[in-house]
């Protein structure tokens, strides 16, 4: 039995929903998870070639969601681990709005060692596989230090569904195939 997670994707097809980038990536912060956040007061984005999207890995690939799908996102995520840092994104077009950095404060230890596939020469993962037990109580959480993802719960990605906040985002499933282990009939 599998069980699925869902990684959020910016969504190449959607002819609508732009992107958000920036003028000057001298001036962007290169932001990685489990490490200190240091934003500076020049950062600017800009929205291109389209509408705002609810999500779009912005500069240096920086998880970046609108203040619905912020506010969605806290109601599931473990406040302490998480946090949501506010920047303006620009645009003369469609006015400038609040957009927000997720960063993670930790790593989550979620690979299921076993049955994701990992490339021979460098270890990095290539089909990536949770494990049950640790991700069973988990709706929002990462699962690498050098790659930005940002994985949600089915119950979760069903919620932003419902709520219409997928505007420009595609989810790539990611699967559980060890839950038998952990769940008796």
């Amino acid at each position: 039995m599998t069980d699925n997670y869902y990684e959020f994707l910016m969504n190449g097809e959607d002819k609508k929903a732009g992107n958000i980038s920036s003028p000057n990536w001298d001036l962007c912060p290169n932001i990685r998870d489990a490490e200190e956040v240091v934003i500076n007061n020049d950062f600017v984005c800009e929205l291109q070639d389209g509408m705002y999207p609810s999500y779009d890995r912005g500069p240096h690939c920086v998880r970046l969601v609108n203040e619905e799908l912020k506010e969605l996102l806290e109601q599931y995520a473990e406040r302490e681990f998480v946090e949501f840092i506010p920047i303006t994104v620009k645009s003369k077009e469609y006015g400038d709005r609040q957009y927000y950095i997720v960063h993670f404060k930790k790593i989550y230890d979620v690979i299921d060692e076993e049955n994701t596939v990992f490339n021979d020469f460098t270890g990095s993962v290539i089909m990536l596989r949770v494990d049950y037990a640790k991700v069973k109580n988990l709706h929002v959480f990462n699962s690498q230090p050098i790659i930005n993802d940002l994985i949600v719960s089915t119950k979760l990605y069903k919620e932003i569904k419902k709520r219409k906040l997928n505007f420009g985002v595609t989810f790539g499933p990611i699967y559980c195939l060890n839950k038998d282990k952990y769940v008796t009939k």
